[in-house]
Formats: C-alpha cells, structure tokens, sequence
C-alpha cells in the first residue's frame, strides 16, 4: 500500500512539473510574440516620422505651387487711391485710403520711361509740375519696398479727378475685342469686363496718330472712363503694356515721324 501512495504521488507530482513547464513554455511564447508584435510596431512608429516628412515635402510643394499661382494672379495692377500730400522732384507721397496694398503713406516713384502720369478728366498727360494736392487714384506693380513708408514704382498715376464724376479705369485687354450689336466686349487682366460702343470717343496717348479700337489688342493698356451704366464713353489708347509703354511708345514716335515725311517727299516729287 505505501508503495502504491509513494508511486501515485511521485506520477501526480511528474503531472504537475510537466504541467508547469508547458505553461511557462506558453508564456514564453505569449511573450515572445507581444515582444514581435512590440518591435514590428515599434519599426512601424520609428518609419512614421519618414512618412511625415514625405508628407511635409508635398505639402511644401502644394504651397509652392499655390504660391507659384498666387504669383501669377498677383501680377496684375493694385489700385489705390487716396489724397495726395507731397509732391518731390521724382516721387509722390501719397496717403492711401484705399483697403489694397499698405494702407497710409506710400512714396510713389515716378519713371518718365514706364509711368503713365494722366489727368483724370481730359486724359492728357501730365508731369509733376502739374500735380497738385488732391485725390488721385494709381495703379502699382507687385513690387513694394519693406520701408516704412514704402516705396513703390507705379503703372499709371491719374490726378485732377472730377469732382462730380468717377475715374477713368485702367484696363489692360486679357484677349482681342468682340463685336456684337454695335458694342465690343473687353476682357481685362484683372477679371473686368468693359461694354464699349463701336462709336466711343477714342484717342492715343503722347501721340498725334489715328487710332481706332482695333488697335486696342491683347496686352495693350487703356485708360476707360464709364457713365451710369457701366458704358465706355471715352477711351485714352496707352503705350504698351503694363511697365513697358516706353517701348510702344517709341514705336509710334517713329510712326508718327514716318507719316510727316511722306507728304513732304510727295510734295518735293511734284516739285
């Protein structure tokens, strides 16, 4: 009898030691495979900042180009207006009231060469010796010095504004005009359209030469004064486009002189 106890309590204790040594194998497992699961997901959280960064970099991208569009869009005239308190020997110094570009005082440097110096109510030209205090309205390229106050080299400057009458508007044609029931469409670079009628009073700037509205094509500049109803009634053809009329300019200067010598060579052949 006490053999078979003996017997039956060294079988149960060999059950139990195998019984405890398959559960630490199991644990072991278990670990061992919390411990995979831990560095697989580890591996995956130290490659996350890669993917961040790549993220980043489109992101970057996206911006750049968006800037890049923003650019383009930026190119066309801001326009300002405001009153005018000082007049130097090449600057205006102006106050903007205007809610575009940098509100307060702006020095405005006049370029004979690029900047259109108009009177807002016959459209002649003007020089600085005719500008007087008063309200003016301008239209500024897209660079601007960082000084207080800052600095900028206008597209078109108009003073001598009528009291009791709007500006003139400076457009610059996005594409050729279109004809249709007496009026022609005008597509300007910055989204405006213009309704002008085929008999609009129409005359060139700085030059004697006969213009019509079919010079008035893609890129080239005007200045457009409207009635009540949004209607051309009258339009100054400029030189050019924005910052480069002095090359037109030029152009037409030569037109202007190779038209006067015609005749007088007409007239020295009849001689």
């Amino acid at each position: 009898m006490k053999l078979r106890k003996l017997v039956s309590i060294l079988g149960l204790t060999a059950a139990l030691s195998l019984a405890a040594a398959c559960g630490q194998n199991e644990g072991s497992t278990e670990q061992n495979q919390e411990s995979t699961e831990t560095e697989e997901n580890g591996g995956a959280l130290e490659a996350a900042p890669e993917d961040t960064e790549g993220t980043e970099e489109a992101a970057g991208e996206d911006a750049a180009a968006g800037q890049q569009e923003d650019g383009a869009v930026s190119e066309a005239p801001v326009k300002i207006s405001g009153v005018i308190k000082e007049v130097g020997e090449d600057t205006i110094t102006v106050d903007n009231q205007s809610e575009n570009a940098s509100s307060g005082e702006i020095i405005l440097t006049i370029d004979p060469e690029n900047t259109v110096l108009a009177d807002g109510q016959t459209g002649l030209p003007v020089t600085l010796a005719d500008v007087a205090e008063g309200s003016f309205e301008a239209y500024l390229g897209p660079a601007m010095t960082m000084s207080l106050p800052p600095h900028s080299t206008p597209y078109v400057v108009v003073v001598n504004l009528p009291e009791d009458g709007a500006a003139p508007q400076y457009a610059v044609a996005a594409e050729e005009l279109v004809l249709e029931d007496g009026y022609y469409t005008l597509k300007a670079t910055d989204g405006r359209t213009y309704t002008i009628p085929e008999d609009v009073e129409i005359a060139p700037f700085r030059t004697r030469n006969i213009v019509t509205l079919q010079d008035l094509t893609a890129g080239r500049a005007c200045l457009i004064w409207l009635d009540e109803n949004e209607t051309a009634v009258k339009l100054i053809l400029l030189e050019g486009t924005p910052g480069m009329p002095g090359e037109t300019a030029q152009e037409e200067t030569a037109q202007e002189e190779t038209m006067q010598e015609v005749p007088a060579q007409e007239e020295t052949a009849q001689e």
